[in-house]
C-alpha cells in the first residue's frame, strides 16, 4: 500500500461502479444498501470519492479488459481501491500486484462483510498501514437475502430480483461455478417479501434472475420449485409485470411453461440460452442436446411466447458443418431475439485446454453472419406487429423544442437494457403519460429492433 495516501475522514465518501451481469447490479445494490445504512456516502463520480469500490466481471475476456480499464483509470488517479466480485474471487492475492492502490478484495460470496472491509481499509491507511485484506471464501457459500439491506441504483421502474446464486451444471467453456460456486436458492417466503418490498417503493416490473433460475429450488426443497415460486409471485407480489431470466433447456419443465400461459402478470418471454445447434458441439459444451425439442415445447404450450436465445460461435472444433448447421437453425427456427458471442478461450475452464481452437477472425466472421441473418428474422417478426395494440410500460419522456414529446417504454417482447424498445412521438406536451405508467398504444412502423408507435 502506497504510504503517501491522504488521511481519510471517519465515514469516507464511497464511489461504486458496477460491471457486467444483471446479478452483478444486485449484488452492487446489496452493497451500497450495506453501506448507506452504516451512514456512508455513496457516489458513483469516483472524482468526489475517498474510496473507490468497484465490483468487477471476469466472464469473457471483454468482460475482463472492461474490468481492467476501469481500475487501471482509477488506479492512475490515485484511488484508494476495494476490488469486488467475480474478478476478486478469480485472482486474489495477485490483484495487489497489478493494481498497486488495492486496499482489499472482496469475493463473491462475501457482500456482507462489506462494512467491515471499508472500516479496515480506513483504519490502514489513517494509519499508514501496508496491509493487503483478502476476504473471498474459497467456496462461496452465501446468497444474500431479503434481510440484507438493498438500495435500487436504476433509474426506471423495472427491478431485477435475485432467487439463487451459484450454478450446478460445469459448461466447459463457463468459469462462473468457480466464481460463485454451488446453486443457493432463496426461500419463496424470502423472494416474495423482497418482491413485495420493490412494489412497494413503485417498481412496477420484477426481472428474476440468477445463474440458472429453471434449476431454484432444487438445493432447498429437493425438486424444482419454480413454479411454485412463480405462482406466489404471481398472486402475491403486486407486480403488473414479473419476467423471467436464465431458463436451461433440460429443466423448463410443462408446470413452469403452463403457469407462465395462465397468470396474466408473468410475462410470456421465456430468455433461454441453448448456445449451439450442432449435437457434436453441445456434447463437447458439456450441453444438453435436445435444443430443438425445448423450443417445440414453448412454443406448444405458450404460442405467442417471446423466445429469446443466445449462441456461441467459434467453439473449440466448431467446423463449416457445424457452422452451418447452427446458421439453418436459427433460419428456420425464427427466434424472436437472439445474442451471439465468440468463444472466449477462458483459463480455469476446461474449453480453455482444449485442442482445434478457432481463429480470431473465424468467430467474429460466424457471429456477423448469423447477426446480419437474425436482423432479417427481427424486421420480419417486427412487421408482424404492424397495427396491433400492445401495451408499453413508459420508461422516458423527452421533451424537444420543436414542441414535439417522445416516449420511450418497452412491451412484454423487450427485457431492459437487451432487447427492442418502443417509441411514441407526440405533438404537444400536455396530458402525457408518466415514467412507470402502462399505456396502450398502435404500431405503426418498425426497424430491425425497435417499434414506433401512437396513442
Amino acid at each position: 500500500m502506497p504510504q503517501n495516501h491522504p488521511k481519510l475522514k471517519k465515514l469516507p465518501v464511497i464511489g461504486v461502479s458496477t460491471l457486467g451481469c444483471p446479478k452483478n447490479l444486485v449484488d452492487t445494490e446489496n452493497i451500497v444498501g450495506i453501506l448507506h445504512a452504516a451512514g456512508y456516502q455513496i457516489t458513483s463520480d469516483h472524482k468526489k470519492s475517498d474510496i473507490s469500490l468497484v465490483n468487477t466481471c471476469t466472464f469473457i475476456k471483454d468482460s475482463n479488459d472492461e474490468s481492467r480499464e476501469v481500475l487501471n483509470s482509477l488506479s492512475k488517479e490515485g484511488k484508494n481501491l476495494i476490488i469486488a466480485g467475480c474478478m476478486a474471487q478469480r485472482y486474489k492475492e495477485s490483484l495487489f500486484e497489478e493494481f498497486p492502490n488495492t486496499q482489499a478484495v472482496l469475493g463473491t460470496g462475501n457482500i456482507k462483510d462489506v462494512l467491515e472491509i471499508v472500516k479496515k481499509v480506513t483504519e490502514n491507511i489513517n494509519n499508514g498501514k501496508s496491509q493487503k485484506i483478502v476476504k473471498a471464501d474459497e467456496i462461496p457459500m452465501s446468497v444474500a437475502d431479503s434481510s440484507v439491506p438493498r438500495l435500487h441504483t436504476q433509474i426506471g421502474p423495472s427491478a431485477y430480483l435475485k432467487i439463487a446464486e451459484g450454478c450446478d451444471h460445469r459448461c466447459a467453456f463457463c468459469i462462473i461455478p468457480y466464481l460463485r460456486g454451488d446453486m443457493k436458492s432463496r426461500t419463496i417466503e424470502d423472494i416474495t417479501d423482497e418482491a413485495k418490498k420493490l412494489v412497494k417503493d413503485g417498481i412496477k416490473e420484477i426481472v428474476l434472475v440468477s445463474q440458472d433460475s429453471t434449476a431454484y429450488g432444487t438445493d432447498i426443497y429437493k425438486r424444482r420449485a419454480l413454479a411454485d415460486l412463480l405462482r406466489e409471485l404471481s398472486d402475491k407480489s403486486g407486480a403488473h409485470w414479473i419476467r423471467l431470466m436464465y431458463s436451461y433447456p433440460t429443466e423448463l419443465t410443462e408446470e413452469m411453461l403452463d403457469v407462465i400461459s395462465e397468470k396474466e402478470n408473468l410475462v410470456k418471454y421465456i430468455d433461454i440460452p441453448l448456445q449451439h445447434a450442432s449435437e457434436k458441439i453441445l456434447k463437447s459444451m458439456r450441453r444438453p442436446p435436445t435444443v430443438r425439442d425445448t423450443v417445440e415445447l414453448i412454443r406448444k404450450k405458450i404460442p405467442d411466447c417471446t423466445i429469446r436465445t443466445t449462441f456461441i460461435v467459434g467453439f473449440p472444433g466448431e467446423t463449416e458443418d457445424d457452422f452451418t448447421e447452427l446458421y439453418n437453425f436459427v433460419k428456420e427456427t425464427e427466434f424472436d431475439r437472439v445474442g451471439v458471442f465468440t468463444y472466449s478461450q477462458e483459463t480455469g475452464t476446461p474449453a480453455g485446454t482444449f485442442e482445434n481452437q478457432v481463429p480470431e477472425e473465424v468467430k467474429n466472421e460466424r457471429r456477423e453472419k448469423i447477426m446480419l441473418l437474425q436482423q432479417q428474422i427481427s424486421l420480419k417478426k417486427n412487421k408482424s406487429f404492424s397495427g396491433k395494440i400492445l401495451e408499453m410500460l413508459v420508461e422516458q419522456i423527452e421533451h424537444h423544442e420543436n414542441g414535439k414529446t417522445r416516449i420511450t417504454g418497452r412491451s412484454f417482447r423487450d427485457a431492459p437494457e437487451i432487447d427492442g424498445q418502443l417509441y411514441v412521438e407526440l405533438n404537444k406536451k400536455t396530458n402525457n403519460p408518466s415514467p412507470g405508467e402502462f399505456i396502450k398504444v398502435e404500431v405503426i412502423d418498425c426497424d430491425e429492433y425497435d417499434l414506433y408507435c401512437s396513442l
